[in-house]
């Protein structure tokens, strides 16, 4: 299906090939907020040059999950466009590139139990790149979470980066470009990617996770311009969006041990605290713009539902706004290596404060 099926993209990856195929840069840099596509735009142009079928901007994946792919993920297995009798669309080496698993493609991220990719993961990937290419003309490489990697790390890529090997295609993904070494930026061809609309992300949400258009729209507000976070939420898997509600529901009563509870839960490390602030602070403030225009709460599904008019009523506007505020500064404090779980203690006892000064 190629560069079309990209959510909110599609353009910017067609100027991408058109780019590397006539000029292309030593490497590229993808910096914009998380979950709007960088990575996804990053495996679509490992596709157009590792697809056998149809190499391009038209290749043949459909960039949605297929029964090959699901299949060799769960077993750990790379696999062609047929596995146990499974038949997909796309051909071996769109498979193999979307599993990541292709021979000329190395791609790097950030372990799920890491706040930093390792310099020992650098170093592999920087010799897997020296070698030849073997299928195709090419290696691609990518450094998802590239703004998780350390000094040494960065220094360690820089002579790759002034000199990738027999025409490679580097590619670092990050979403904050503040946070790499000068050495490293100016190696690279920075493209910015913008959040995406919030129109573009519900049409996704509602045909990727089945959900009706009103719920798709609700959650495609509180994701903020982010593709994969909506889908996470669709998922149920993060950020837990009833779990905050249920917790804000029980504002009147809350106390120092069940703030610090709260706090321990959904807000021990970094990542996660910013994260859970500032989907508070987009639920806070939709339930302010409903009460204001006097129009519905966000469509959730029926339990959050119910737990988002509770919040309604037991919260006035001016507290509403005033933990909203408080919220997002918590989220920026979080930002600049404040404690995350004092800082959501302290927001939680003061959201239970104004929720008891409102009864």
């Amino acid at each position: 299906m190629g560069f079309e099926a990209i959510c909110g993209h599609g353009l910017l990856a067609e100027r991408l090939w058109n780019d590397i195929r006539l000029k292309p840069a030593r490497g590229y840099l993808f910096v914009g907020p998380q979950g709007v596509g960088k990575a996804t735009v990053a495996g679509a142009l490992a596709q157009a040059l590792l697809c056998e079928r149809a190499p391009g901007h038209g290749f043949c994946c459909t960039l949605a999950p297929c029964a090959a792919a699901e299949q060799a993920k769960a077993s750990s297995a790379p696999v062609p466009s047929r596995q146990g009798g499974i038949r997909c669309q796309c051909c071996a080496g769109c498979v193999q590139a979307a599993l990541r698993v292709h021979p000329d493609l190395v791609w790097v991220e950030k372990s799920a139990d890491r706040t930093e990719i390792l310099i020992e993961q650098v170093r592999d990937f920087i010799a897997r790149l020296h070698t030849k290419a073997l299928r195709r003309a090419a290696k691609v490489a990518v450094i998802d979470d590239a703004d998780t990697l350390g000094p040494a790390a960065q220094n360690a890529l820089l002579k790759t980066l002034e000199e990738p090997p027999g025409g490679a295609l580097i590619v670092l993904v990050a979403q904050d470009a503040g946070l790499l070494l000068d050495t490293v930026r100016s190696r690279l061809r920075p493209v910015r990617f913008p959040s995406l609309d919030t129109e573009q992300v519900a049409a996704a949400l509602a045909r990727r996770a089945g959900l009706d258009r009103a719920e798709a729209g609700a959650l495609a507000r509180l994701a903020r311009g982010s593709l994969g976070r909506a889908m996470r939420m669709a998922e149920g898997r993060m950020p837990p969006v009833g779990a905050l509600l249920e917790a804000l529901s029980e504002a009147p009563r809350l106390d120092y041990a069940k703030a610090r509870a709260l706090a321990q839960q959904h807000f021990a490390d970094r990542e996660q605290a910013a994260e859970h602030f500032e989907l508070i602070a987009r639920l806070l403030k939709e339930i302010v713009s409903s009460k204001l225009a006097g129009s519905a709460l966000p469509a959730l599904d029926e339990e959050s539902s119910a737990l988002l008019a509770l919040t309604a009523k037991q919260l006035d506007t001016p507290a509403l706004l005033a933990c909203a505020e408080a919220a997002l500064r918590a989220a920026d404090a979080v930002d600049r290596m404040a404690n995350p779980r004092l800082q959501a203690e302290q927001w939680w006892m003061a959201v239970g404060q104004a929720a008891q000064e409102d009864k």
